[in-house]
């Protein structure tokens, strides 16, 4: 007889039921347990907690207490495995330390070296070169690399990212926003197929084995159906190896998570997070010269914000507003996607409002800002692709990019709205192509909408150099933004219709020829922009196996570097003087005041400062004129 029943329910159930309810219970009790006994780093404490362990075992360096962890890297709660992986409950150190996440170093050949035997140390500033300072010394590591990389492709990957920074209970939003970023599915480097198409050759080159752009970041493996596409148009062959080769030095270039808030410091230690990222973030954070911005910013477009170590050549001032403590997401803050939105466009109005609403009215309104602030361009100066090595294997396309120096004035250029902005310029070409490849109609922009402002011009293809044989030439032209400094002369821009910039090298490269100096000239006149003067003027000593075509085209091709077109900076002559007269009568009234208010108090002062940037920037504003008078005159009552 049923002393128990609970109506309906109490029909249905016979022994057969209620055991299979029973052992799911058991099973469901049994799992939870195991997980929570599993989700332990118990084992990583037991032993890295131990100091006279971690002697013993010969790496005192890392010694490691939770305490001191926590400290460091302000995450409190966070176990040691919920960011390395591995097993935390293991106290054999093999089995801990399967699976485990690990710093990847990695050298010349893209090879991921064994840290232990290149160098064991804690991963910590050292040195006097900031831009390297985190590379172990004395080492062959050419690129240090975070924990979020896929060992095998060197690329980001979000499925480790998943395990990790992304997991439900820590940033999953962050991730799932990183992942429809420009930045997180790195959109604009993707789409770029072949050497020409869809818009035109780039100084990067193709994405030679990468995956194709997508609206949502999915892996981080490999793809060849571009390479299969550069391949049909190449006199020589192209292996998925060495595809691979190309690919996996473009891939350490392309940010992660780890990339912008992981910050190894010497005071506050090597599990230092930073919520906000600083500029030295941004330019790789001591990791060296290809990752992060110093490829993009530092070589391709020869600017700097930090300055010093981080410039290519080395001493570049640094811009105006580091110096101040400004750092670059404090001008290019997150957009509406969120994490890693960065947006490219920066605006003044926020510290320079009464500036821009001068400039707005003044006669300079069609100018960017870096127009008149920006003095002066380093990085690269050539760029040629050819046969060479590439992860210590032979390739076609090696980057003999080098060439480092400094060309100046920058040139000045309008942009797809007609907006002035400094540009750099410099000739490229790329060997062995099959067939000939038309020269642009103008300058093309590569993004017409505006999305940015760098544009090309395609020379052509030439024939009846020694070997190499089609090269692709073109003019790369590249949008500057920095460093900020003080304006340049007006001459520099009005003195003459016809721009000049003179460029000076040295190639430095460890292929092709012992290191030589060059230089040539810039010209944007009313006829053309193009390349003029291109010479050597040290000795070139090829080495051995190298030949002139392979790294140094322009020998042969130097007066190619041609686009038509009206260039030149057009100037009323006698507006000209008139206005530059104007504009020293109310410098010297500045003088004047300058003097006056250096000994005011600081909200007046800075009141000052406010309007004597408006007047410079629109000289013939009244407005501004009668505040700095009425303010003097205050200050005199």
């Amino acid at each position: 007889m049923n002393i128990f029943k609970l109506g309906w329910f109490s029909d249905l159930l016979n022994k057969k039921i209620l055991f299979i309810l029973l052992l799911q219970f058991v099973l469901i009790i049994f799992f939870l347990g195991y997980r929570y006994y599993e989700d332990t780093d118990a084992g990583c404490i037991e032993c890295h907690g131990n100091k006279e362990k971690m002697q013993s075992l010969g790496y005192p360096q890392f010694y490691m207490t939770r305490e001191m962890v926590e400290k460091e890297n302000r995450h409190p709660n966070v176990k040691c495995h919920e960011c390395h992986l591995g097993n935390g409950r293991a106290s054999d150190v093999n089995k801990a330390h399967k699976g485990m996440l690990k710093a990847l170093l990695v050298d010349e050949a893209g090879n991921v070296l064994e840290r232990k035997k290149v160098s064991p140390a804690p991963i910590l500033p050292h040195g006097t070169d900031r831009i390297r300072e985190l590379l172990p010394p004395n080492s062959d590591v050419r690129n240090l690399l975070w924990h979020d990389r896929n060992p095998e492709t060197l690329n980001f990957d979000p499925e480790i990212v998943k395990k990790t920074c992304g997991k439900s209970n820590c940033h999953p939003q962050e991730l799932k926003q990183f992942r429809t970023t420009i930045m997180g599915i790195n959109y604009r480097q993707r789409t770029m197929r072949t050497w020409t198409e869809p818009y035109g050759p780039h100084n990067c080159g193709p994405s030679f084995a990468d995956l194709p752009p997508m609206p949502y970041l999915k892996g981080a493996g490999f793809d060849f159906k571009n390479t299969g596409d550069i391949v049909r148009n190449l006199n020589v062959p192209f292996t998925s190896r060495q595809a691979i080769a190309k690919q996996k030095f473009c891939n350490v270039c392309h940010a992660g998570c780890l990339d912008c808030h992981y910050a190894p410091d010497r005071q506050k230690g090597v599990h230092n997070f930073i919520k906000k990222p600083v500029s030295e973030s941004c330019a790789g954070n001591g990791r060296g010269t290809s990752i992060c911005h110093p490829g993009a910013m530092q070589s391709r477009r020869g600017e700097t914000y930090i300055g010093g170590d981080y410039s290519i050549p080395t001493g570049m001032e640094p811009d105006v507003h580091y110096k101040k403590n400004i750092h670059c997401v404090d001008c290019h803050p997150t957009g509406e996607k969120g994490m890693g939105d960065m947006q490219r466009k920066a605006t003044c109005q926020g510290c320079h409002f009464r500036v821009e609403e001068s400039h707005k009215r003044g006669p300079h309104r069609n100018l960017d800002c870096a127009t008149c602030h920006v003095n002066e361009l380093r990085g690269y100066q050539i760029t040629v692709w050819g046969p060479g090595f590439v992860a210590d294997r032979p390739n076609p396309f090696k980057k003999y990019s080098l060439y480092y120096g400094i060309q100046k004035p920058p040139i000045l250029m309008k942009d797809q709205k007609g907006i002035w902005m400094p540009v750099k310029v410099w000739p490229h070409s790329v060997g062995n192509i099959k067939e000939d490849v038309k020269s642009s109609e103008k300058v093309m922009f590569r993004w017409p909408n505006g999305e940015t402002r760098d544009a090309y011009y395609v020379i052509g293809t030439f024939d009846n150099l020694p070997s190499n044989n089609k090269h692709l030439l073109w003019l790369e032209i590249e949008q500057a933004a920095h460093p900020f400094g003080r304006a340049r002369d007006c001459d520099s821009c009005h003195g003459s219709d016809s721009q000049v910039a003179v460029s000076t090298w040295r190639f430095e490269d460890d292929q092709g020829a012992e290191p030589f100096n060059g230089t040539h000239r810039i010209i944007a006149d009313k006829d053309s922009l193009r390349i003029e003067g291109l010479r050597n003027t040290t000795p070139i000593r090829p080495l051995e196996g190298a030949k002139l075509e392979d790294f140094a085209t322009w020998i042969y091709l130097k007066d190619k570097w041609v686009a038509p077109g009206d260039f030149s900076i057009k100037t009323e002559r006698e507006k000209y003087r008139l206005s530059l007269k104007r504009f020293r009568d109310v410098e010297k009234r500045l003088n004047i005041a300058d003097k006056r208010f250096q000994h005011h108090d600081r909200m007046t002062l800075r009141k000052y400062k406010e309007l004597r940037g408006a007047i410079f920037h629109n000289h013939d504003d009244e407005t501004v004129l009668k505040e700095i008078e009425a303010l003097m005159k205050g200050k005199k009552d």
